[in-house]
């Protein structure tokens, strides 16, 4: 590779020079369309813009951009922040940190770890042959005197070490402060409900359920009667989590007068409550289509039953202050946060007036922000969509990192009646549609859905889909090949999203403030370099020079900080510290080294959510030749870094 490009630029590159690592990757990247410029974050640390017209793979571009920086094996680089945008915008798409771990950087790193063990020794060989010729050479009697003042000193040391019971009770008595029972919500004082009847009290971690569409009336209704049990009898997991949810879509009530100008009507009677209570349900949403089907006679009646039977509710109210008020609920000493929206061309509520919980920017970002300090977790469910949609509309994408961007730390979304895709956005899980539950609003009785598990421990977050099926609205999680069928469907409707959601996946949540430093672009040109050509790219797989690198780059284990040696992976903001337990035994694809570029000029359209094949593409070709990648690895910088955080 140095025998194409000008070794001189390798070794400026190796050793940090910003202009030559930015010439070495445009050779690279301008072909395709883009153009990248360096600067650095901090000692150890570069940042690299990546500007294009077209929105390439994410993943697969930082993986073509770290593995450049890792081909340098350079000592002065141990990781690099990647930043991403449009051509001719400043708006930031994505930033993402990683951390590069060479073989020069690590070989840096045991040479630190061993001068240090090495000069510790020598200092306590030193100073305890110090210390003997200095009792040699005073004699005995001061040997004597000065080994009964150690004595001495020592047993004053051990006495004021004793345990006493002064220590505990000044213990006992320092304890956290009270949490206040009572939460400032948007337009009100809000009770937080402290939920202790939990099936495993002693478990730390706390699961939450969210199942889709419920609806009780009609089908449901002559195919189960009065078996209050029947619906949720193999659903084991509901009931066992900690608090469970569900999209209930038909009031609870025995009203009369029918909403006008619409085709269906649903209601189910008071008692089918019980079907809620026997399966383990703890809260409902409100904000949807149906629950306003019998007026606010039918509203009242349904929050009146749910209140007796110990539901909570979010979404509707008699009035807009009991529609936008959240349900805020204390278990096992986390703090959960709900809120319902649906669509505010429809019954929305209004002061004096009944309704649903209007879904307008304005009053979201307000709702939750007032609230986002005073809890540990806010979960956002919205109503919306098209029915029998697959995919989501832009518009509920742009919705739902607006949500996240206001500090919501779950999307929940319902109505399509069919499941949707999930991404992870800024750390954050976003479940588009969780399609029907036990919905008996269609004589159809048998499908296949899931539902979302979210489990809480301290700061980290575990989600994951439950495969369902539903055989006469009794819902059963599945496994084997059943599972796998449909969590490889929800798989595919996911990759439309810039980071799909695996499952299961496993977030840290580090709060921060939003970083809004400028970034400098640098011009890439070097005046005494060639101008990088098209031709310098356009490689056979036997000219690629590609590392040998270990399988599993990335392992972690649930709910723990333990990362094998390898590479280590952050975005920007609230971030996952791993997004599956399970990564790729290679790290690259075995496909041809980088494509030929699209002869059509690509336009800065905005990016389509419906699926679409990018004609960019990193993929890196594997060969075994140890000796080539070595040789490349060749000579080292000599620069001194100290310390890595590419954080801001």
């Amino acid at each position: 590779m140095e025998s194409i490009l000008q070794p001189s630029v390798v070794d400026l590159a190796r050793s940090g020079n910003f202009r030559a690592l930015a010439y070495w990757m445009n050779t690279f990247l301008l072909p395709q369309g883009m153009r990248a410029s360096v600067e650095d974050v901090r000692a150890g640390c570069l940042q690299i813009l990546v500007e294009f017209r077209q929105i390439p793979e994410r993943e697969r571009l930082v993986q073509f951009i770290c593995h450049q920086i890792w081909r340098l094996n350079s000592e002065a680089i141990e990781g690099v922040r990647i930043v991403a945008r449009l051509a001719g915008q400043s708006d930031i798409l994505w930033k993402q940190s990683v951390r590069i771990i060479t073989p020069a950087n690590r070989r840096r790193q045991q040479y630190r770890a061993y001068t240090a063990r090495v000069c510790k020794q020598r200092a306590t060989a030193e100073i305890s042959f110090k210390t003997l010729r200095l009792l040699l050479m005073v004699g005995t009697a001061v040997t004597s005197f000065i080994i009964g003042c150690w004595f001495s000193y020592q047993t004053i040391l051990t006495k004021k070490k004793a345990p006493t019971s002064i220590p505990t009770a000044a213990v006992t008595a320092i304890q956290k402060p009270a949490r206040p029972k009572q939460v400032q919500a948007a337009l009100e004082i809000v009770p937080v409900r402290y939920h202790n009847q939990v099936v495993n009290p002693n478990d730390p971690v706390v699961t939450l359920m969210f199942g889709g569409d419920v609806n009780l009336s009609d089908a449901f209704a002559d195919v189960v009667g009065k078996d209050y049990k029947w619906a949720f009898a193999k659903m084991d997991e509901y009931r066992q989590a900690d608090l469970a949810m569900v999209n209930l879509e038909n009031p609870l009530t025995r009203a009369e007068t029918r909403r006008e100008g619409k085709q269906f009507n649903f209601k189910a009677d008071p008692e089918s409550v019980q079907v809620l209570t026997e399966g383990g349900i703890d809260i409902v949403n409100l904000a949807n289509n149906h629950i306003m089907d019998y007026e606010a006679p039918g509203l009242k009646e349904t929050t009146e039953t749910l209140d007796k039977a110990g539901i909570r509710y979010v979404g509707a109210g008699q009035d807009i202050k009991e529609a936008r008020r959240p349900e805020i609920i204390e278990v096992k000493g986390q703090r959960i946060a709900y809120l319902g929206y649906y669509n505010p061309e429809f019954h929305a509520a209004a002061p004096g007036v009944a309704g649903t919980n209007p879904l307008i920017e304005d009053q979201i970002a307000e709702d939750i922000k007032a609230i986002r300090d005073q809890v540990d977790w806010i979960v956002v469910n919205y109503h919306w969509g098209e029915e029998l949609a697959e995919y989501p509309a832009d518009w509920q994408r742009d919705l739902a990192r607006f949500t996240i961007d206001q500090g919501a730390d779950v999307v929940v979304g319902h109505h399509p009646h069919v499941l949707q895709g999930a991404e992870i956005y800024k750390g954050r899980p976003i479940a588009y549609s969780l399609g029907n539950f036990i919905f008996g609003g269609n004589y159809r009785s048998d499908y296949d859905t899931a539902v979302l598990k979210v489990s809480l421990k301290g700061k980290k977050m575990k989600v994951e889909f439950l495969p369902v099926e539903v055989r006469k609205y009794q819902p059963k999680v599945v496994k084997g090949e059943r599972a796998n069928e449909i969590l490889n469907h929800i798989e595919e409707i996911s990759k439309i999203f810039e980071r799909p959601m695996r499952s299961p996946t496993v977030i840290t949540i580090r709060r921060r403030q939003a970083h809004t430093a400028e970034t400098r672009l640098l011009q890439p040109e070097l005046p005494n370099l060639p101008k990088p050509s098209t031709s310098s790219v356009t490689l056979s797989n036997s000219e690629v020079i590609t590392p040998v690198f270990p399988g599993n780059i990335i392992r972690r284990n649930y709910l723990k900080d333990e990362v094998l040696p390898g590479w280590q992976q952050e975005e920007e903001g609230m971030t996952p510290t791993s997004e599956s337990a399970e990564a790729d035994d290679e790290p690259f694809s075995k496909q041809p080294f980088i494509t030929s570029p699209d002869k059509t000029k690509p336009l800065p359209i905005p990016h389509s959510f419906l699926p679409t094949k990018s004609s960019i593409s990193f993929n890196v070709s594997r060969v075994s030749n140890c000796q080539q990648a070595d040789k490349l690895a060749g000579s080292l910088g000599k620069i001194s870094i100290k310390g890595f955080n590419c954080q801001s």
